[in-house]
């Protein structure tokens, strides 16, 4: 049986983890889904979507999901500042 070269064990390594971190992501973006929706339609800029899918793909999430969770994160961080 052939040994796995150095590499090729520092690549499988850093796929586990990349795939734990997007399991994780794709964890809490049906959390944000499953509490209920309703469709709603937004005009952005073309750079900030192009930007918004650029960091959605690295995260390995849809960009769409994504948005939506980084409005989430902001509405909730703002909701904590206003009760301070």
């Amino acid at each position: 049986m052939k040994k796995k070269s150095s590499s090729v064990d520092a690549e499988a390594a850093f796929a586990d983890e990349l795939y734990k971190d997007r399991a994780a992501l794709n964890r809490k973006a049906q959390e944000v889904l499953a509490a209920g929706s309703r469709q709603v339609t937004i005009r952005l800029d073309n750079s900030e979507i192009a930007l918004a899918k650029q960091q959605a793909k690295e995260k390995g999430l849809r960009y769409q999901t994504y948005v939506k969770m980084l409005l989430h994160q902001a509405l909730i961080a703002d909701r904590r500042n206003a009760a301070r």
